[in-house]
């Protein structure tokens, strides 16, 4: 197909395919009935093909015209829907509210960075957090209760994953501990109690570090389970105890106690962080939301391979 043709002229054929009537078709359009006609007619010359013939209730399409919009009628509605929802969608003055789920580290670690990203082009859009519970968050992104979350750990759904950066894990420890050059000593590992986050934020990878390491490290069941991070600092100052948590993730969050972040005894693991959202063309995936995951893939996005963007399974 030639690409000069005019968009209108081919929405003006979506809808009339649509309706199989010119004069619905030119209501639906809010145009002239000659107007439509007149559309059509640049179609037909272009084509050298009738496309729609006279029928007792209106038109029928020709089989060329069918071809056509099997191959046109979804992109051209979705085109036009984008640049319709771009008319009304402005960020600069939009005060529209974005849902997005998050782990508390990842509210208090990340939420900042996206705030300010987002207030360079949209200083009135607002921004709802919601907690992140990896068990439920595929049906409510497909659900479009939120718009997108950030996890540390794939959900293999029918959404669009992609990693935003990568963290490591590493020990968080009473600020007077005594360190072995910046490294917590496997034996003083034997000894701590462990502090550790449910499996509801997601953060399998601390698990499966537990499980490599092997029996006498950490116990199976901790001596104390959470179910967020924030609390973790100061449990960790006041009551002696040490935890797993993400390095670069934690260190602003360990600031502000006697508490401190040191690297694992053995070869630390990583973990990507990922961007869930309505798969591309999902039909519910608007202007509005572009923009808001591009100002959080902005704000967080660093240097990623783009194998790492992934659709997500089916299963």
């Amino acid at each position: 197909m030639a690409l000069d043709i005019d968009l209108n002229l081919l929405h003006s054929f979506t809808v009339v395919y649509r309706t199989r009537n010119i004069t619905a078709a030119a209501e639906t359009l809010g145009l002239s009935q000659p107007a439509v006609s007149h559309a059509i007619k640049r179609l037909r010359e272009h084509f050298g093909d009738p496309l729609f013939v006279r029928s007792r209730n209106g038109v029928q399409p020709t089989h060329l015209a069918t071809q056509i919009y099997e191959e046109v009628g979804g992109p051209i509605s979705q085109i036009l829907t984008i640049s319709q929802e771009k008319t009304r969608f402005d960020s600069r003055t939009s005060n529209r509210r974005f849902r997005i789920a998050l782990t508390d580290l990842g509210e208090a670690a990340l939420l900042p960075r996206i705030l300010r990203t987002m207030a360079l082009t949209g200083p009135e859009v607002r921004v709802e957090v919601v907690r992140l519970d990896i068990a439920t968050v595929t049906a409510e992104v497909l659900g479009g209760s939120v718009d997108a979350a950030i996890a540390s750990a794939r959900v293999y759904g029918p959404v669009r994953e992609q990693v935003l950066f990568h963290d490591r894990y590493g020990c968080l420890v009473p600020g007077s501990f005594a360190e072995d050059g910046g490294k917590v000593r496997l034996e003083d590992l034997r000894r701590l109690r462990e502090v550790r986050v449910g499996p509801s934020a997601g953060h399998k990878a601390i698990t499966d570090v537990l499980a490599r390491v092997g029996p006498g490290v950490f116990s199976d069941s901790p001596h104390v389970e959470v179910q967020g991070f924030t609390s973790l600092p100061k449990l960790v100052a006041e009551c002696g105890f040490a935890a797993i948590v993400p390095i670069d993730a934690f260190r602003e969050l360990a600031r502000a106690d006697d508490v401190k972040v040191l690297e694992l005894p053995f070869t630390s693991p990583s973990t990507a962080v990922w961007l869930i959202s309505q798969r591309e063309g999902g039909g519910r995936e608007s202007f509005a939301q572009r923009w808001f995951l591009d100002a959080v893939r902005t704000a967080l996005q660093t240097g990623s391979d783009p194998s790492d963007d992934v659709p997500g399974d089916t299963a």
